[in-house]
């Protein structure tokens, strides 16, 4: 027996280190508590007023596109051992290329005929081949037939003979198969332009050993162009289809005239824009694919509800994409709220947004220093 411990007594000593150490984690906890808090931030706050009608002017940036392009293959591998002349500038005549006019149904360049011609006669050759051995079992055939029909020949060799007059059948509609491809083959030997229009580029020289795969030719037709531009879902219905528009190029001060003639059924899903497609008479050629042209629409209502250009941050998740900070009221505190929000124009030092409603309160002077779910105190 310990003689400092009195008998039927338990030694408290336990328990009070017990209750020690379970307060020392309650008062860390506490100070923990105390450091991971934060006082509110001192920001201005501006409340959202209603949606305003502003008169915007609707004139698009447009591209000018050939009114049809294509690229020329020949169907057959071959060297090239013609292509198609013109006189140039210095009188001099040179093989056509970027910048040559062409009528329809012109030939470019064509490959040696040598070779085509050769497997002209080849499937002509097997065609014939087919047609004798065709003509002959036709005639066993009907021999056959004739001797089974009184009983001279067997079921076996009249099925054989049968047999034989539809393999020759066959083997002689393949080979005129192939006989009527080989003459294709050897009519496109010549590559010739499907209509009138400029050649864009040559991809081929005299010598070239081309195939199928290989884009020889980009011919053009601009007679007419495309004029293409992007137009907002609330633009639409200032556009319909046959309506007249003026074109305005940046080199030129007289607008032309165009007509609508494609208007997209979807919108982009990057940028929700629907392409529109205006046609334009160009006869004189004066538009060139490549040129940059505005389209202009005349004026249209919009309402929209602006906000301080301030009160803009980038969405944290996703930054191509912006956000606002809107003050909430929780027991009694304020704070921050993160929203995505869509811009619209801009007008001095506000913006046209979408995502807020009227009479919120966002954050207009401090909101690049919050995070979602942070205190925040309201200054004059």
């Amino acid at each position: 027996m310990n003689p400092f411990l009195l008998p039927g007594r338990r030694s408290k000593g336990p328990i009070v280190s017990v209750f020690l150490t379970l307060a020392g984690m309650l008062s860390g906890c506490s100070h923990e508590s105390k450091i991971s808090s934060q006082p509110p931030r001192a920001v201005r706050l501006v409340t959202v007023a209603g949606s305003q009608t502003n008169a915007e002017t609707l004139r698009y940036s447009a591209s000018i596109l050939p009114y049809a392009q294509v690229d020329l293959m020949f169907r057959s591998s071959g060297y090239v051992t013609n292509i198609s002349q013109v006189r140039g500038a210095d009188g001099r005549t040179r093989n056509i290329g970027t910048g040559d006019y062409m009528e329809q149904g012109s030939t470019l360049a064509h490959i040696r005929r040598e070779d085509l011609q050769n497997q002209l006669a080849q499937a002509q050759a097997e065609l014939d081949q087919a047609t004798a051995q065709h003509t002959k079992a036709d005639q066993d055939y009907h021999r056959a037939k004739a001797l089974y029909s009184t009983q001279s020949l067997t079921k076996p060799d009249y099925d054989q003979s049968e047999a034989a007059f539809n393999a020759t059948q066959a083997a002689m509609d393949n080979a005129r198969a192939a006989s009527r491809r080989a003459e294709l083959l050897l009519g496109d030997a010549d590559l010739k332009a499907p209509f009138s229009g400029y050649v864009l580029s040559r991809n081929i020289d005299l010598g070239s050993l081309v195939s199928p795969a290989a884009n020889a030719f980009t011919i053009a037709d601009i007679g007419r162009v495309k004029v293409t531009f992007g137009a907002p879902d609330y633009v639409l219905g200032q556009v319909r289809l046959g309506q007249e528009l003026m074109i305005q190029t940046e080199n030129d001060a007289t607008p032309v005239k165009g007509r609508v003639t494609s208007i997209s059924p979807s919108a982009d899903p990057r940028n929700r824009i629907f392409a529109v497609e205006v046609t334009v008479n160009n006869r004189d050629r004066h538009l060139k694919p490549g040129m940059i042209a505005s389209v202009s629409l005349g004026e249209v209502p919009r309402s929209s509800i602006s906000i301080p250009l301030s009160a803009i941050v980038p969405f944290p998740s996703e930054p191509e994409h912006f956000a606002v900070m809107v003050a909430q009221d929780r027991a009694g505190t304020l704070v921050t709220n993160l929203r995505k929000v869509q811009l619209g124009t801009t007008h001095d030092n506000s913006v046209a947004v979408e995502g807020v409603r009227p009479g919120e309160r966002i954050v207009s002077v401090g909101a690049q220093l919050l995070k979602d779910g942070d205190p925040i105190q309201a200054i004059p």
